[in-house]
C-alpha cells in the first residue's frame, strides 16, 4: 500500500513575496547558509549581506536565522532613529515604564567628650555613642530609554538582530543606529545588515571605527541551473506536468531573478485552474499557450508606477516639443527614450549609441534625431528621478563616464518588456509557444 500523495495549497508551494519552503532552493554549491551560520558563531561584526534587488537575501538569512531568537526590522519603515528604536522595543514587548524595589538602612553615629550635663539626660564625664537604624523599602517608577532597555535585553537573552534594506534609511539614521550599535556588537551582539551591493559599505561609511567589525557576506546572481529548480520542485508538489521548454522559458524571463519565477509560476497555474495539488493520473498538463497570458497578467501589476514616472520626466518649465513616431502618435523625448531601451531587450545594460540607434527606428520618416546632448540631458534627469522621487533604490542610474543607461530593478525590466515591447503579442498566441 502506497504512502497518499501530500496535498499542498498553490500559495505554499509558490510563494512570490514570502517564505519559500517546498520551493526554497539554498544553492548548497555557494555555500551561503554556512557562511550566515559561521557569521552568527563567530559573532563580534557587523554581518553586511549585500545581493541584487529581490535576489533571495532576506529569505536565506530567515532560513539560517529563524532558529534563535531574531529581531527584524524592514529599513523601509524607518524614517528615524527614535523609530528604529520604539519598534525594536515594541517586538522586545518592552513597556515604556518600568518599576524597582529600593531597600534604604540609616546609621547614625554619636561619640564624643560630654562635661557636665543636662540632669535627666546625660551627666557626667566620659564618651559614649548612639546608633539608629532604620529601613525604608519602596519603589522606583522610572521611563524605560528604548535604546538602553532593547539593548540590554538584546544583549543578555542573546537576541539576534536583523536590518532588512538598511540602505533604505537616511544617511543621518545610520550613521546613529551605527554609532549605537557599536558597543552592543563588542558586547556580544549579532547584528545583520542587508543592503544592495554597492551599499555594502555604508556602515564604514558612515561610522570609520566599525571597520574592524565588518564582514560583507555577498549573495552572488542566480543561474539558470539553480533557477530552474523552483519551477521543477513546484510544478512536482503541484502534480502538473510542464515542459521543459516552458520551466527554461519562465527563468530566462526573470531577468535573474527568484521571485520573478516565483510569481511566473504561481500565475501560470491560476492560468490553468491550478489552486492546489492535482490528483489526475497521468499528471495534468499546463497549457503552454497561457505562458504568455501569465506573463502579460503579471507585467501590469509589476514596474508600472516606476515606469511612469520615469516616463513622464521633470516638471517641464515651458511644453515640450513632440516627436512624430511611426503609425501616426507622437510623444516626447522621455516617453521616446523609455520605448526605445524597451525594444532593445529591454537589458540591464544599454549603450547610448543603442538607445539612439532605437530612437532613430521609432521616429517617423523625416522626423529629425534628437542631438546627442538632448538624449544624454533626458537620460541625466531620468537619472535623478529615479534617485529623488522612487522611494527605495533607484531602479536606472545614466552612468555618463560609461555613456549607458543601466537598470538594475528586475521588475521595472519585465514591465517594459511584456507591457510595452510585447504588449501586441499578447493579445495573440505567438508562434514560438505552439
Amino acid at each position: 500500500m502506497t504512502a497518499s500523495k501530500q496535498t499542498y495549497r498553490l500559495r505554499d508551494v509558490f510563494t512570490p513575496g514570502g517564505l519559500p519552503s517546498v520551493t526554497y532552493v539554498g544553492r548548497e554549491h555557494l555555500d551561503l547558509e554556512g557562511k550566515i551560520s559561521r557569521a552568527r558563531a563567530k559573532g563580534y561584526a557587523f554581518n553586511v549581506v549585500t545581493g541584487p534587488t529581490k535576489s533571495g537575501k532576506s529569505v536565506l538569512c530567515h532560513k539560517v536565522l529563524d532558529d534563535s531568537p531574531l529581531i527584524v526590522i524592514e529599513g523601509g519603515q524607518v524614517k528615524s532613529e527614535d523609530q528604529f528604536w520604539q519598534q525594536i522595543a515594541y517586538k522586545l514587548n518592552l513597556a515604556s515604564a518600568a518599576s524597582k524595589g529600593r531597600a534604604d538602612t540609616t546609621s547614625i553615629t554619636t561619640t564624643g567628650e560630654v562635661s557636665g550635663g543636662i540632669p535627666g539626660i546625660l551627666g557626667g564625664k566620659g564618651s559614649g555613642s548612639l546608633s539608629d537604624a532604620a529601613q525604608d523599602s519602596s519603589s522606583l517608577t522610572y521611563t524605560n530609554v528604548p535604546i538602553i532597555a532593547s539593548l540590554d535585553k538584546m544583549i543578555n537573552e542573546e537576541i539576534s538582530l536583523l536590518v532588512d534594506d538598511f540602505h533604505y534609511l537616511d544617511h543621518s539614521v545610520q550613521k546613529s543606529v551605527i554609532q549605537a550599535l557599536k558597543g552592543a556588537v563588542f558586547k556580544g551582539l549579532t547584528v545583520f545588515l542587508l543592503a544592495v551591493p554597492h551599499r555594502a559599505f555604508d556602515p564604514i561609511t558612515v561610522e570609520n571605527e566599525v571597520e574592524g567589525r565588518f564582514k560583507h557576506i555577498e549573495i552572488p546572481e542566480w543561474s539558470i541551473d539553480d533557477l530552474v529548480l523552483i519551477p521543477q520542485r513546484g510544478f512536482a508538489a503541484l502534480g502538473v506536468a510542464v515542459d521543459d521548454k516552458s520551466i527554461k522559458e519562465i527563468c530566462d524571463e526573470a531577468f535573474g531573478n527568484p521571485l520573478l519565477v516565483q510569481e511566473s509560476c504561481s500565475e501560470f497555474c491560476l492560468q490553468n485552474g491550478v489552486e492546489k495539488t492535482e490528483t489526475e493520473n497521468p499528471p495534468k498538463k499546463l497549457d503552454r499557450k497561457k505562458l504568455y497570458l501569465a506573463f502579460g497578467e503579471i507585467a501590469e501589476s509589476k514596474g508600472f508606477p516606476k515606469y511612469q514616472k520615469l516616463k513622464k520626466g521633470p516638471n517641464p518649465k515651458k511644453e515640450r516639443l513632440g516627436r512624430n513616431l511611426k503609425g501616426g502618435a507622437s510623444d516626447d523625448i522621455y516617453s521616446v527614450i523609455m520605448s526605445a531601451v524597451a525594444s532593445l531587450g529591454p537589458k540591464a545594460s544599454t549603450s547610448y549609441i543603442e538607445i539612439r540607434g532605437a530612437i532613430k527606428e521609432l521616429l517617423a520618416d523625416g522626423e529629425p534625431t534628437p542631438q546627442k546632448n538632448e538624449i544624454t540631458s533626458a537620460l541625466a534627469h531620468m537619472s535623478k528621478i529615479a534617485k529623488d522621487k522612487i522611494q527605495g533604490e533607484p531602479p536606472l542610474e545614466w552612468v555618463r563616464g560609461e555613456d549607458s543607461l543601466v537598470i538594475t530593478d528586475p521588475f521595472l525590466l519585465f514591465y517594459m518588456k511584456w507591457a510595452i515591447r510585447n504588449k501586441g503579442a499578447l493579445e495573440v498566441v505567438p508562434d514560438m509557444l505552439l
